[in-house]
C-alpha cells in the first residue's frame, strides 16, 4: 500500500510539472506574438482638441470653428499604444497665420493637409501625420469693437439670526469690457456671475465670483477679466424702537383734525455700533388730509422721513382714526 501511494504521488507532481511547462510556452508564444505584432507600423485616426493662435489683434471670428479634429497617424504598435496612453487629452495648435483670403471679404480658409510639417512638429519623432480632417477650415472675420457692461451678482446670503448685510454690496470691477463682432456685442447690455450661496454669515466677506459664460452669445465674444470680487459689509443688528407724534399735512385753512391716537410706534432694526446715532429728530411721520375717502373713517400713517441706517421699519398703529373740526 505504501508502495502504491508513493507511485501516485510522483506521477502527481510529474503531472504538475507538465502543466507548469505547458503553461510557460504558452506565456512565452503570446508574448513573442505580442511582440512581432505591436513591431509592426499600423495607422490609426485620433480625435484632438484644437486651440487656434495668432488671431489678428483688430478682428474677431464670426463663425464657428471647428473644437476637434481628426488625425490619422502612422507608427509601430508599441508607440501608438504608449501615445494613446501618454498623450490622450492633448491639444493640437492651429496657426491662424497660414490663413489664406477668398473672394469675399473678410472671409478666409485654412487647409489643415498643406500645414502637416506644422501639425507634425508637436509630436514626437516617432509618430507620422498622414491626413488631417477637415482638410479645410474656412474663418470669417469681423472688425472687433469693445463695450462696457454692468455685472450682475447672483450671490445669496444667508445670515445667522442678529447679523445683517450694514450696506450695499460692492462688486470689483463694477463693469467689464466686451469684445467681438459689433452684431453680437450690441445684443449684450450687461454679464451674470455663476449663482453662489453663503450661509450662516457673521463676519464681513469677500468672495469671488466668475462670469457665467453659458449663454451662447458669450461664445463669441472676449472679457476683458472672467472674475470679480463682492464684497458685503456684516455686522450685528438689534430691535429698537421709538414714539413719534403724528404732524398733519394739507389741511384747509379753517379746519382742524385730530387723530386716535395722535402719536405712533416705530420699530426697526439698526447696528449696534449706530444704535446711539438715532434720535426722534430723525423721523416724521403724517397723514394727509388730501387721501381722506369718504367711505372710510381712518387714515394711512406714513412715515416720510427716517435715517438710512435703519432697516425692517414697522409702524404701528398703520392707520389712525380721526374726526375733522370746522
Amino acid at each position: 500500500m505504501k508502495g502504491i501511494k508513493n507511485s501516485t504521488g510522483k506521477e502527481g507532481i510529474r503531472l504538475n510539472r507538465r502543466v507548469i511547462a505547458f503553461l510557460f510556452c504558452i506565456i512565452v508564444s503570446v508574448f513573442f506574438w505580442l511582440l512581432m505584432t505591436l513591431s509592426k507600423s499600423y495607422s490609426i485616426s485620433v480625435n484632438f482638441p484644437v486651440q487656434y493662435i495668432n488671431f489678428p489683434i483688430d478682428k474677431v471670428i464670426a463663425n464657428h470653428l471647428p473644437e476637434t479634429i481628426d488625425i490619422q497617424i502612422e507608427s509601430t504598435g508599441f508607440n501608438l499604444l504608449w501615445y494613446k496612453l501618454k498623450h490622450k487629452n492633448e491639444t493640437i495648435l492651429i496657426d491662424i497665420k497660414d490663413i489664406s483670403p477668398l473672394k469675399i471679404r473678410n472671409h478666409y480658409y485654412l487647409l489643415s493637409n498643406s500645414r502637416i510639417d506644422k501639425i507634425t512638429a508637436q509630436f514626437s519623432n516617432s509618430i507620422k501625420i498622414l491626413k488631417v480632417y477637415p482638410d479645410t477650415v474656412f474663418l470669417n472675420f469681423n472688425k472687433k469693437v469693445t463695450r462696457r457692461v454692468p455685472v450682475r451678482t447672483n450671490l445669496t446670503i444667508a445670515f445667522q439670526n442678529q447679523y445683517q448685510q450694514k450696506d450695499s454690496l460692492i462688486v470689483t470691477p463694477a463693469f467689464v469690457d466686451i469684445s467681438g463682432a459689433s452684431d453680437v456685442v450690441d445684443k449684450i447690455d450687461h454679464l451674470e456671475t455663476i449663482p453662489v450661496s453663503l450661509k450662516n454669515i457673521t463676519n464681513s466677506v469677500s468672495v469671488k465670483l466668475s462670469i457665467n459664460k453659458t449663454s451662447p452669445l458669450l461664445k463669441f465674444v472676449e472679457l476683458s477679466q472672467p472674475t470679480v470680487q463682492a464684497s458685503v459689509n456684516v455686522t450685528k443688528f438689534t430691535e429698537a424702537s421709538i414714539e413719534l407724534p403724528i404732524e398733519i399735512e394739507n389741511l384747509p385753512l379753517g379746519l382742524g383734525l385730530k387723530t386716535f391716537p395722535d402719536r405712533i410706534v416705530i420699530k426697526y432694526n439698526v447696528a449696534f455700533d449706530n444704535y446711539e446715532k438715532i434720535n426722534v429728530t430723525q423721523f416724521r411721520a403724517i397723514v394727509d388730509y388730501k387721501k381722506i375717502e369718504g367711505v372710510s373713517n381712518k387714515l394711512k400713517v406714513e412715515l416720510v422721513k427716517f435715517p438710512a441706517e435703519i432697516r425692517a421699519v414697522k409702524i404701528s398703529p398703520e392707520k389712525v382714526e380721526y374726526i375733522i373740526k370746522k
